[in-house]
């Protein structure tokens, strides 16, 4: 009997170009190429890639270097004086011509390099420094990179932060040494280059329980903070640890002064989960930690610093579990305390309130509302909780958080630890998303994104101006496979709540109907492994066997997806995945055309006053909720001129027909109606004219309300 197939949408993952960050110094990709003459076409120095680039020139004459914003406001050039000045863009730029005189500077750039400070134009035959003559940005428009959660299949406590070199620098509880991750790029943290910085002697103090390190940079140094007992629990203390260099995977010592680098108050009770805050040249050290000696409750304290390693005054109480939302659980706990700051400058303490093993692990708040943080007066707690489970996509838990910039310092992201599934206790991954800013200053988390949910990156982390495509898949459930020696599972964070699992046998084997149009094919196995090394299934299609597919080990429950290319033959088709080395667990698999369509989702488009509405029932768990003042463009490149179907599917529970203006490149196409369906989904198809490239199709509001999931353009 043939399986139901049900559409699904997969991620294009394109490539593109690395922004520039505003807050950090910079580097070229590589030293200027000299060019005789002007950059104009048919000059055989320059290279054959800028043919196809778009362009900007900036023409300069005497009292015309004026620093701002050219290119709709996409280019931020700051002249220095005529002879030189810095750049900063959030669109693809490849290449900067600088004339001067009669020759001109050619600066590349690429993916793996930020930008360069200090452009000028070649020296001439005397070595002096020409005025710029004009300036040429050189730039491809690209969709934005994607990404989806759990960026670290297996973890906890995560730490994060972004140092000058262009690098993030992560780490997380491994509960025997300190783990360093090193990578470019916030989505690459699960395969990211990583160094053991320090291993604690054994039998020692804090030899044992090493939780939730925070590194942090200071005064051109590296500190590690940590909690860490000799294995009994009940003597959990602070430790710190000093970077012999400014580079982080040095080697590390404790300060001096210190035993074991341990850094308590002089009642030296029971602390975990320590920070440390910088306010007008001072230093603060916060913490989580019992009022006496017994494991009643946890608190959250902060103490006077002299240095980064040494407290200097008593610990005061900042915050205690009060509400019930604080209580579920016990002992009562209020932990993993976080300093949050706005962009003028108001502080927040973030931290993590009811048991961590409990799906309702959370986040609260405190708003600093006076002058010294020592005041537990001047610290006002907040009576809601602010970041929280959703049951609705299935995120239990969400706690224990970072915060970060993006690499171009637009965004703020929160990253942080959840559940991997309802009830998993302390089975958990690491997520992040993007959070905003309310009206009043105070931080906006909104609410966990489901897993499989696909997110734009970090802005400026890959530079990206054109709406992602998402591709059109086929899915089938293991659980709906031919299931031979193997076990049906339930688990809440499986697809449709079950996964195929115990495949222990050598003819153990999981089998799927396959109906679909004969052609190539991307197989796509949704797998789960937490053998501490690869495993692997074989893979065969209609009983000849074409090989094996790998799976890499990211922990049980923490679902990757593995591919392989295959060919359908007919129009019935099954496909076997037999157990091969070590074990995995199965999910679904997904079968994408190697020549698919696609469609665009309206959470990925430009957005203004709307909200994003996370649902299971929207096809990349995300639809956007459009009210009176709220509008969203799409801006996407067509290969082929021609008339396209541009279908749009949405959702109306109202008893209103909504009204949308269709805006094509700037002129209005006329009104679309949205009529009421209920709690379904439907459709609306009006044919439109497009051209070659670039082009943006925008809903402006009239009138009524609806919720859009997609956009679909077919030829």
């Amino acid at each position: 009997m043939k399986k139901s197939v049900v559409l699904l949408f997969l991620v294009v993952l394109v490539l593109s170009f690395h922004g520039l960050s505003k807050d950090s110094s910079v580097q070229a990709s590589s030293d200027p190429i000299r060019i005789e003459g002007n950059d104009r076409p048919g000059n055989e120095q320059l290279p054959d890639e800028l043919k196809e680039l778009k362009q900007f020139k900036l023409e300069l004459k005497e009292d015309s270097y004026e620093s701002g914003l050219y290119h709709d406001g996409s280019l931020a050039i700051n002249f220095h004086d005529s002879k030189t000045f810095d750049w900063q863009s959030d669109i693809g730029i490849k290449y900067v011509f600088v004339k001067g005189g009669n020759a001109g500077n050619l600066y590349s750039y690429n993916q793996e390099d930020t930008m360069d400070n200090e452009l000028n134009a070649p020296k001439n035959k005397g070595g002096q420094q020409p005025d710029i003559g004009h300036i040429t940005f050189y730039y491809e428009e690209e969709p934005a990179q994607l990404f989806e959660n759990p960026v670290v299949g297996d973890g906890a406590d995560p730490w994060i932060v972004r140092h000058t070199d262009g690098y993030y620098y992560y780490t997380n509880t491994t509960g025997n040494n300190v783990t360093i991750w090193k990578s470019k790029t916030i989505t690459g943290l699960q395969d990211a280059e990583s160094k053991v910085v320090w291993t604690p002697e054994q039998g020692a103090p804090n030899s044992a329980h090493i939780w939730a390190p925070e590194i942090h940079f200071i005064d051109g140094q590296w500190y590690i903070y940590f909690a860490a007992s000799d294995g009994d629990m009940e003597k959990q203390r602070m430790h710190v640890l000093q970077s012999e260099t400014s580079d982080p995977f040095s080697d590390y010592s404790y300060p001096e002064g210190t035993t074991y680098g341990k850094i308590t108050t002089p009642a030296d009770k029971w602390a975990i989960d320590g920070t440390i805050l910088e306010m007008d040249d001072e230093y603060y050290f916060a913490w989580s930690g019992w009022e006496g000696d017994v494991n009643v409750r946890q608190d959250i304290y902060i103490a006077p610093m002299d240095n980064p390693w040494t407290i200097s005054g008593e610990r005061v109480e900042l915050s205690r579990p009060e509400y019930d939302w604080e209580k579920i659980g016990e002992p009562l706990i209020n932990e993993g305390p976080q300093f949050l700051r706005n962009n003028d400058g108001e502080l927040f303490l973030i931290y993590s309130a009811s048991g961590s093993w409990t799906d309702d692990y959370k986040l609260g708040m405190l708003t600093f509302t006076g002058s010294d943080p020592l005041d537990p007066n001047a610290w006002e707690k907040s009576p809601d909780p602010v970041f929280e489970k959703d049951p609705e996509v299935d995120v239990y838990g969400p706690g224990h958080n970072g915060f970060f910039k993006s690499p171009d310092g637009t965004e703020d992201w929160i990253i942080y630890h959840a559940a991997k599934f309802q009830g998993a206790g302390w089975d958990r991954n690491i997520r992040m998303q993007k959070f905003t800013w309310n009206e009043d200053g105070t931080p906006n988390f909104g609410k966990p994104v489901a897993t499989g949910t696909l997110l734009e990156v970090p802005s400026g982390e890959q530079a990206g101006t054109l709406s992602p495509k998402v591709q059109v898949g086929y899915k089938f459930e293991a659980e709906d496979a031919t299931v031979h020696r193997a076990s049906i599972v339930e688990n809440t964070s499986s697809s449709n709540g079950a996964k195929v699992g115990y495949m222990d046998y050598d003819d153990s084997f999981v089998e799927f109907d396959v109906d679909l149009p004969a052609g190539d094919y991307t197989l796509k196995i949704r797998y789960a492994n937490g053998m501490g090394e690869p495993s692997s299934h074989q893979v065969s299609v209609n009983g000849d066997t074409i090989g094996e597919v790998v799976y890499h080990n990211y922990g049980w429950d923490s679902w990757y997806f593995a591919e392989k290319t295959i060919n359908l033959t007919s129009s019935e088709n099954n496909i076997r995945l037999t157990k091969g080395n070590l074990f995995a667990e199965l999910d679904f698999i997904e079968l994408v055309p190697r020549h698919p369509e696609f469609k665009y989702e309206a959470e990925h488009a430009k957005l203004n006053n709307v909200t994003t509405i996370n649902t299971y029932t929207a096809s990349n768990k995300q639809k956007v909720n459009v009210t009176s003042d709220g509008s969203l463009a799409y801006q996407i490149n067509v290969e082929e001129a021609g008339t396209y179907n541009l279908d749009l599917i949405y959702s109306n529970e109202t008893n209103e027909i909504g009204r949308q203006e269709l805006v094509l490149n700037n002129h209005s196409i006329g009104e679309l109606e949205f009529p009421p369906t209920g709690n379904k989904q439907d459709t609306v198809s009006i044919p439109i004219e497009l051209e070659a490239g670039v082009q943006m199709i925008q809903l402006a509001h009239n009138s009524g309300e609806l919720a859009l999931d997609y956009m679909q353009l077919t030829k």
